[in-house]
């Protein structure tokens, strides 16, 4: 089973993301901001994060590269409200598989997992 990192801060989206990525046979754990992603990423080892550029406590970028630089073949989509090309273009810069912004298809989303 492929575990996935969900880092997102809005409630509902990791409530209906985590249930349909669990129907699909992917174990999910999700962290609500940075400090809470770089202490799973610390403790755990993820097939995928999926991540949101803004955090409340932080910035996605941010775990990205915490994540780059411990695990470089961890696969990373960024999955956020921010389409500004500069963010993307930033993203796909850092390393990142894929930019998709919301509101998002599921399953889309699921095709590019």
């Amino acid at each position: 089973m492929e575990k996935i990192l969900l880092v997102e801060d809005d409630a509902a989206i990791v409530g209906s993301l985590s249930l349909l990525l669990k129907q699909h046979g992917f174990s999910v754990s999700s962290a609500g901001g940075q400090q809470a992603a770089l202490a799973l990423l610390g403790r755990e080892r993820f097939d995928l994060m999926l991540l949101d550029v803004s955090l409340p406590d932080g910035s996605g970028f941010a775990v990205c590269a915490a994540a780059r630089a411990k695990s470089p073949e961890l696969p990373v989509i960024f999955l956020t409200a921010c389409d500004e090309e500069m963010s993307v273009v930033a993203g796909l810069d850092m390393g990142a598989e894929d930019y998709v912004t919301k509101p998002f298809r599921p399953l889309e989303l699921l095709s590019r997992i």
